[in-house]
């Protein structure tokens, strides 16, 4: 009995001394790495950081747990979207956008151990995002789920477009590159996905992704169109259906740690970053598909487009 209750005591304090501890607070010491910890900040479509953040314990020590469920509801932008319905808790660049003058490497430690799946319920984990000027314009690669699948993708658009009565929304026309990495089961336990990414319009560009120690793909050559930067954001973004909200389920991602920097020894090991191709052909260790994709205008007007006016990119793969 006694120790039944010493347990419990240990367990109520531990509890007081959480809930008494700023999630966000604890986020942007504790779990963000690198360039990450200054340059990121709550976004301005996110749903309360009170409501969305919380911090968790277990074995492996604390984390950040993102929640997102639909009593939150959305950002009025987000929640009374044309043709769909969003939700979501991210953080943004703060600063300048990034140009292609050099590499980014990103390391992205999370596991989806709360993580009920529901088919065409889809989201994105984090994304890279192409910028004119300061302005965002479209996601360039995303990690993102669909039902119970996870995959990293690349984006090549050929046009952005707005919609009369929707200004604050880009649609887009593009191609995409799907890098499948597995299935929500297999993310129970901490996984990390790792990045090099040289942005690029020339010849030089350069995308490789790790999982865990595992290269998955390596892409070389142009690999950005519309655009002069880019920007990150990171957290849980998810589409959702437009009716039948009920039978949307609680979702909820767990952070170990998130960043980036352009000195690869912060973020990355010295296997990774010392990793260079000799021959540099664009390869998948796992199975991809290429995608086309035109966001639908249901019945409005274009009102703002921007267009690509070479020919697309395309990725070779060998």
């Amino acid at each position: 009995m006694r120790i039944i209750f010493v347990i419990l005591i240990t367990f109520l304090n531990f509890t007081l001394v959480n809930a008494k501890e700023n999630p966000y607070k604890f986020l942007k010491k504790e779990v963000l790495i690198g360039k990450a910890k200054k340059e990121l900040v709550n976004d301005t479509r996110s749903i309360s950081k009170k409501k969305a953040l919380s911090i968790i314990e277990d074995e492996n020590g604390k984390a950040i747990k993102i929640t997102l469920d639909t009593k939150f509801k959305g950002h009025k932008d987000d929640w009374g979207r044309t043709g769909e319905r969003n939700q979501r808790w991210e953080m943004a660049n703060a600063k300048k956008p990034r140009k292609f003058e050099k590499p980014v490497y990103v390391k992205y430690k999370f596991k989806l151990n709360e993580f009920p799946v529901k088919n065409n319920l889809g989201g994105s984990l984090f994304q890279v995002i192409a910028n004119k000027g300061n302005s965002r314009l479209l996601p360039w690669m995303k990690f993102q789920y669909s039902g119970n699948r996870l995959f990293h993708q690349i984006n090549f658009t050929k046009e952005v477009f707005y919609l009369q009565g929707d200004p604050d929304n880009s649609n887009f026309d593009k191609i995409g590159y799907k890098f499948y990495l597995g299935y929500v089961e297999d993310y129970k336990d901490y996984r990390t996905l790792s990045l090099k990414i040289l942005a690029s319009k020339k010849e030089n560009g350069e995308i490789i992704g790790w999982l865990d120690d595992k290269r998955i793909f390596e892409v070389y050559g142009p690999n950005f169109t519309i655009g002069n930067g880019y920007t990150f954001k990171w957290g849980f973004y998810r589409w959702l259906e437009q009716m039948s909200l009920e039978t949307i389920p609680t979702q909820s991602v767990t952070v170990k740690e998130f960043g980036f920097s352009d000195k690869c020894d912060e973020i990355l090991d010295q296997e990774k970053c010392s990793y260079s191709s000799d021959i540099k052909d664009s390869v998948s260790y796992v199975r991809f598909k290429k995608s086309f994709w035109r966001d639908k205008t249901h019945g409005k007007k274009i009102s703002k487009s921007i267009k690509w006016k070479k020919p697309l990119p395309e990725i070779k793969m060998k």
